[in-house]
């Protein structure tokens, strides 16, 4: 026995109606998730930059990684600023102090203290965070 046209044509709107809402559910539930496997990353390959970010607020620019060490609840992070001399005053100004002679910036959340240094001068640009006891 065949189903009539309109059940056929209710079922197909009604799984069209379930793709529409249910990719965009899925595609924000691997957004956060993928956003929290960023932020609690614990080593300085696998989306370090992005960590840092995620932890600080700093937009971290085109850069080159010189150095990166983790000691138990520290992680300290050193790269070279590889933005031309216009970009840099922009960028220090944006999200730094003057603090001579390094232009500086800190910060503190429940899980997270962190500070930041960059010489304009060597382009050294140098992260501190330390995880607290609450993570």
């Amino acid at each position: 026995m065949r189903m009539p046209y309109r059940t056929i044509k209710v079922n197909r709107i009604l799984i069209l109606l379930g793709f529409i809402v249910g990719l965009p559910l899925l595609f924000m539930a691997g957004c956060k998730t993928l956003t929290s496997t960023i932020y609690q990353s614990m080593d300085c390959d696998q989306f370090n930059i992005d960590h840092i970010e995620l932890r600080t607020g700093i937009d971290v620019p085109k850069i080159k990684r010189k150095n990166c060490q983790l000691n138990d609840s520290t992680r300290t992070v050193e790269f070279e600023v590889l933005l031309n001399s216009e970009e840099l005053k922009s960028y220090s100004t944006k999200y730094f102090h003057w603090d001579a002679p390094l232009f500086t910036a800190q910060g503190r959340r429940s899980d997270t203290e962190w500070q930041a240094s960059l010489d304009t001068s060597t382009r050294a640009l140098i992260f501190n965070i330390n995880y607290l006891a609450s993570e």
